[in-house]
This record gives structure tokens, C-alpha cells and sequence, in this order.
């Protein structure tokens, strides 16, 4: 018996190992619902700099009062206005950030399953100042231009701008109520 050799097989094993070797390098991907806040929360970032996150649930915690804290930004093409509980969809994948040599995760947004406004008497409470931040003042400005937390979302203080001004002054540490007025403005209604 004669054995012929024939290159298909092997060219067909190559082909085959190829193809597989390409699925186990792609970064995993996935779709799944998420839950947002009504209002943006303080953490230090990467640099370890204060900086204004959102508070999500995911879809593995839901049903529980566990939540994550993402940066402000971070789901591309979603436009988050506070007052107002989100629920949406998005697309979450790995994606490799040569400037770093690591891997960070990505959000993109896919729709709005619901934009549900809170009540008009919702409160919640910032860090106005603290020294677990960097800088510890959170609210920028002063009593004749105003307060803005981060330099970002201005704050009503009407007759708390003086006591908010002394308190800066004074105390280590400073938490506002606030409840949401008007177009991603806050109204401190209380001093801590």
C-alpha cells in the first residue's frame, strides 16, 4: 500500500487553529441593562483627584443596594441629566489602552428603557468639603459669584451662601443637602 500525501488536511488544520487562535484573543463584550442615579456622586479618580461619577447598578446587582460609581462621562453617546432615575442599555467591553499597557472597560450607550424624574422633595447629600479629596474643597466660587461643585454643577445656596461660606472657612469636613432645581442645578436646602 502506497501512501499519498496531500496538503489539504494540514491546510485545513491550519486554517481551522487559525480561526480559533482569533476568538480567544477578542476581548469579551456585553449588552446589559444598567441603573442610574439622579445625581452624580465624588470619588477620587485614577489620578486621585475629586471628581463627579455616576452611581450604576448593574445587571448582577439588581434587587440588592449594591452599587458602582463610573466616571461622569464614561458611556459614550448617553447624555446623563440629573433629576432623573435612568434605566438603560449598553454595550460593555474590554478594550487594551497601549498609552498604559492595560486594559480599561468601555460603555457605549444602545437606548433609554426608561427617564424617570424624582420628586420634587428628593433629597441627597455631597461633600461640599473633605479631606479624604483632593483638593478637599469641592465647591468652588464664593458668595458674590456663586458655587459650583467641581466647577461643574452650579449650586443655589440662596440664604445658606453665607454659613456655606463660613464652613468652608472653618470645618474639616462639610456635607450639603440638596435637592435638584431646575436644569442640572442644585439647591442646598441643609449644612452638616
Amino acid at each position: 500500500m502506497k501512501f499519498k500525501f496531500t496538503w489539504q488536511p494540514i491546510l485545513l488544520l491550519c486554517g481551522l487553529c487559525t480561526a480559533f487562535s482569533g476568538c480567544v484573543n477578542e476581548l469579551p463584550e456585553k449588552e446589559e441593562s444598567i441603573s442610574i442615579k439622579h445625581y452624580p456622586v465624588v470619588e477620587n479618580n485614577e489620578a486621585g483627584n475629586a471628581s463627579l461619577f455616576l452611581k450604576v447598578q448593574f445587571s448582577h446587582q439588581k434587587g440588592t443596594d449594591e452599587w458602582e460609581v463610573i466616571p461622569l462621562d464614561a458611556i459614550e453617546g448617553f447624555n446623563f441629566q440629573m433629576g432623573y432615575n435612568y434605566e438603560i442599555k449598553i454595550r460593555k467591553a474590554q478594550v487594551f489602552n497601549e498609552a498604559t499597557d492595560h486594559y480599561h472597560t468601555s460603555y457605549t450607550h444602545l437606548s433609554t428603557t426608561s427617564k424617570d424624574q424624582v420628586s420634587p422633595n428628593a433629597t441627597f447629600e455631597l461633600p461640599l468639603k473633605s479631606l479624604d479629596f483632593q483638593p478637599a474643597t469641592l465647591a468652588f466660587g464664593n458668595v458674590e459669584l456663586g458655587y459650583k461643585m467641581l466647577g461643574e454643577i452650579p449650586i443655589v445656596c440662596s440664604t445658606l451662601c453665607e454659613d456655606l461660606d463660613a464652613s468652608l472657612e472653618t470645618d474639616q469636613n462639610v456635607t450639603g443637602v440638596f435637592r435638584h432645581n431646575g436644569s442640572n442645578m442644585i439647591k442646598l436646602i441643609q449644612l452638616k
